[in-house]
């Protein structure tokens, strides 16, 4: 099918490629509906007055409480209820004190679908001193060095960049990491090599094998690492990680300067006169021989980079059907959703040895000439980039950038270039300027 008879379809076409089970809308009209807000992103119950820490300002909330002095709205503070046991009382304050000072205790939290499950608090004392941690993407990895907890994750997922292609100057620890089959894996296998928490919960991946694992022993948090479901997403699990493993002093640098970067992005689209435009996410990974594009789907679920664009005034010119919004497509029938930009999501050139800084531009810049930079995007200098997995935890900083390559009248381009710099130099091992690096979001008309 070429562009032309894409194009003469009628408005808001449902569109069936043969040999590819993909079913778009072209002109769809998903606006960005991404939660903004970080004034909650810790998902324990004990975190009574709803912000992103465990702490005393908690247990003397839920004092108030009892004492009549505040009213407990079930609605907007149901963390309130530390022992989720439906009332407010006495226990509730005991149990948050007892969090508080690292004592064994079950903790309840809500996962990512907001059903209410436990793990046993504190996570490090689930490890030991032999125990280790199995993650789905590098994600995990990258929160683990933030919690002081890099060296406890000994299996990575085989879907993910393998331990073999990971850059070692970025994960110091990968010599001695292993690999699972991630659809398919052999649960007794990793409890036997000492792997006892399991994070993530992809429905291809843990999710769909999580009462298996639980019946053997396995500690499961089930909440995403690089995807979101119903705006939960990264942040979310790893603030909470960081309380769970009773090591939240390790993340409280890291929530300032979210904050920060949450702030500073806002503060510029308010100032912004900016009029929304329509996109659409081409998907491009080393080895990749078709085609896929990531937007919203059928089910409640999103990858970090939709979520990314989602916090800026853009609305997505293409939804499918699949239930993680991943789909393969064909090209000419990205093109020909014509939207006003086109970013391209990178996938694990970062982090793989094997990729340069000029690999990983040049890998943009050739799939951008199979048709996108003859679009209207491509003929408007709207062709751009960046770097998928990399941009779950410094999502606002690289939303920034990426906003001021689309609008540079509005944003400064240096502020937001200046925060992501920030993240790499004090919550990764990168050492260099992150502008000329794998992680530098990119613009096709300066390559």
């Amino acid at each position: 099918m070429d562009n032309k008879s894409i194009a003469a379809i009628a408005l808001v076409a449902i569109i069936v490629v043969a040999g590819v089970a993909a079913f778009l809308i072209m002109n769809g009209d998903n606006s960005g509906d991404a939660d903004n807000s970080l004034s909650c992103k810790l998902r324990v119950y004990g975190n009574a007055n709803m912000d992103n820490y465990l702490d005393e300002k908690d247990s003397a909330y839920i004092q108030d409480i009892i004492d009549g002095k505040t009213v407990w709205n079930r609605d907007t503070h149901p963390l309130a209820d530390a022992n989720n046991d439906g009332v407010i009382n006495s226990q509730d304050v005991t149990l948050v004190k007892k969090f508080i000072a690292g004592s064994s205790a079950t903790m309840y939290y809500l996962d990512q679908n907001g059903a209410v499950r436990s793990v046993p608090f504190p996570l490090t004392g689930v490890l030991g001193s032999n125990y280790g941690i199995c993650t789905e993407w590098t994600t995990g990895i990258d929160m683990a060095y933030i919690l002081g907890l890099e060296d406890r994750v000994t299996y990575i997922a085989t879907s993910d960049v393998v331990p073999s292609k990971l850059d070692p100057a970025l994960y110091p620890n990968v010599g001695k990491m292993k690999t699972f089959a991630m659809r398919n894996p052999s649960l007794p296998t990793l409890w036997d090599d000492g792997v006892r928490i399991l994070l993530g919960d992809h429905p291809r991946g843990f999710g769909s094998y999580s009462e298996e694992a639980a019946s053997l022993g396995f500690t499961i948090v089930k909440l995403p690492l690089n995807r979101y479901v119903s705006n939960v997403g990264p942040l979310d699990t790893l603030i909470t990680l960081g309380v769970m493993f009773g090591v939240q002093d390790n993340t409280k640098s890291f929530i300032e300067f979210t904050e920060k970067s949450y702030a500073e992005l806002e503060k510029a689209i308010n100032k912004s006169k900016t009029t929304a435009v329509s996109y659409v996410i081409p998907y491009i990974a080393p080895e990749y021989e078709s085609f896929w594009i990531d937007a919203h789907g059928a089910g409640a679920m999103t990858t970090a980079d939709v979520n990314l664009i989602d916090l800026l005034p853009m609305i997505s010119k293409i939804t499918t059907t699949a239930a993680d919004g991943f789909d393969e497509v064909t090209i000419d029938m990205a093109v020909a959703a014509n939207p006003d930009v086109f970013i391209s999501a990178m996938y694990a050139f970062a982090t793989d040895k094997s990729v340069t800084v000029d690999q990983y531009k040049q890998a943009f810049k050739t799939w951008m000439e199979y048709g996108f930079d003859k679009s209207t995007a491509g003929n408007n200098d709207k062709l751009f980039a960046v770097p998928f997995e990399d941009c779950s935890l410094p999502i606002y900083a690289t939303a920034y950038i990426l906003a001021s390559m689309v609008w540079p009248d509005s944003f400064n381009a240096e502020t937001g270039w200046k925060l992501l710099q920030e993240y790499y130099d004090n919550f990764t091992h990168f050492d260099g300027e992150v502008k000329n690096s794998k992680f530098a979001p990119l613009s096709y008309k300066d390559l």
